[in-house]
């Protein structure tokens, strides 16, 4: 255990690992940015393997609740299309989603959004294997031949032609023995929960669309729980941001946030059962202190705590601050993004380098490409980016736009034998430009963007 000064290590014995199965493209983890990696290689002809370690896919927004889902619009106009635009209208299609919000900010239901993510990979030929840890890799040179994983069979082997890191750590990425980083201090996470039996009508005023990218925030609940903070009464939080769950009287709630590293086990345990705690004892708080919860039941909470940073992989190129707030019109663009930079605190109820944006950015494939990599690329909150750059470009409809990106990517890479750092961007670019995702508003008839209306993204001029 840590703290207990160095142990000594343990020889295990040497073993050959079965290999139990071959595919073109492994996609590592099941949130978003994986759901859309895997449908996207798969659509490109490429046999896939989806590995998730729980027994359903969906990441933060099914596992840590984490809702809305953020952002596929700006400005009135639409940023993300694609795979990403199609799996949020078959969530709404089963009562699960709200896309009338021009915000671009998009609740889901978490238990519709895991049956509709589902549906999807398996529709477009995907292979599922759940309940199942990355647990190394064969690499040579930054080729990763075999994906290894640990699961109730055993050790096993998948071999592979390319890889798709979307663990949201770059766990393949550093099995791989390709670099990373981490920051000496990382976002918080924090722990969602639903509650049943709150007096929603009194709380419609806080349900409005986001504005500039800020949701509502009730200024008086806010101003109680600061004062119950500084007193000592209530632990570390933000918001409150409180939003109704498509039915009266349930509300999704996000408000607790705890300094930790998702990615030392021992120290995360302790977040989990603390952050569990505080959870109980803030629900007591809004019962006893504001009406409209005073009634309230807790619902759910998240299986885990949601997670904002760890890992980042050291790229090709540095999704940073300026190309955020002034848009770079990258060759290699793959996906956009536009949420407000948005820090948050670790020792505070505040956030910090709040940046209100009000046109998308370019995300380059290069910041998705591991220096060091022949074969290996991911997507989601793992990629290339400063602090800054990161505090917006982390949200789970980036990410599902950068799964399109890399997904298609890794299919491309199989089909004509190419490398990451070597990928062909027009064939690329062509190829998501093809399967409706945005990539740049000139490729795209503006009139044709029409996130509720069904119909079909078309890529017209490929300029």
């Amino acid at each position: 255990m840590s703290g207990e000064g160095a142990l000594e290590s343990v020889a295990e014995p040497a073993r050959e690992t079965p290999v139990v199965g071959s595919f073109d493209v492994v996609v590592a983890g099941g949130g978003p940015a994986g759901v859309i990696a895997a449908v996207a290689a798969a659509r490109g002809g490429a046999r896939t393997l989806l590995i998730e370690r729980y027994g359903f896919v969906g990441g933060m927004a099914t596992s840590a609740l984490v809702t809305p889902i953020s952002e596929f619009r700006v400005g009135g106009r639409q940023h993300i299309g694609g795979i990403p635009l199609e799996l949020m209208r078959r969530a709404a299609e089963l009562g699960g989603a709200e896309l009338e919000r021009d915000s671009g900010n998009w609740p889901v239901n978490d238990e519709i959004f895991k049956l509709a993510a589902q549906r999807l990979l398996l529709e477009s030929g995907v292979t599922l294997l759940l309940h199942s840890w990355i647990a190394d890799a064969v690499a040579d040179d930054g080729r990763v031949s075999h994906v290894i994983v640990q699961n109730k069979a055993g050790r096993v082997a998948y071999a592979c032609e390319a890889v798709v890191d979307c663990t949201g750590d770059a766990d393949l990425v550093r099995a791989a023995g390709l670099p990373t980083t981490k920051g000496d201090v990382l976002q918080p996470a924090t722990l969602w929960f639903q509650l049943g039996g709150v007096d929603t009508d009194a709380l419609g005023y806080v349900f409005g669309d986001a504005v500039d990218g800020i949701l509502p925030v009730s200024e008086s609940i806010r101003a109680r729980l600061a004062e119950l903070h500084a007193a000592g009464e209530v632990p570390l939080f933000g918001g409150p941001w409180i939003n109704s769950f498509f039915h009266d009287g349930l509300v999704s709630i996000n408000v607790l946030r705890e300094a930790t590293d998702a990615s030392d086990p021992e120290w995360f345990s302790r977040t989990e059962t603390s952050l569990r705690e505080k959870m109980h004892a803030i629900i007591d708080v809004l019962r006893r202190e504001f009406p409209e919860f005073r009634d309230a039941w807790l619902a759910k909470s998240g299986i885990q705590t949601g997670v904002r940073e760890t890992h980042h992989i050291v790229g090709l190129y540095e999704l940073n601050k300026d190309d955020i707030v002034h848009p770079k019109a990258f060759p290699d663009t793959v996906a956009k993004g536009a949420h407000t930079i948005d820090i948050h605190h670790t020792d505070s109820i505040d956030q910090s380098e709040f940046v209100i944006l009000r046109h998308p950015y370019n995300v380059p494939f290069r910041a998705l490409v591991p220096e060091g990599s022949e074969n290996v690329v991911i997507a989601g909150r793992c990629l290339c980016a400063d602090g800054p750059g990161f505090g917006s470009v982390r949200v789970m409809a980036t990410c599902m736009a950068m799964g399109q990106g890399a997904g298609t990517a890794a299919a491309l890479a199989v089909r004509h034998g190419l490398s990451m750092p070597g990928m062909d961007v027009d064939l690329l670019r062509s190829a998501l430009i093809d399967g409706g995702a945005i990539v740049d508003f000139d490729n795209v008839h503006l009139e044709n963007i029409a996130a509720l209306a069904g119909t079909e993204l078309a890529g017209t001029d490929r300029s």
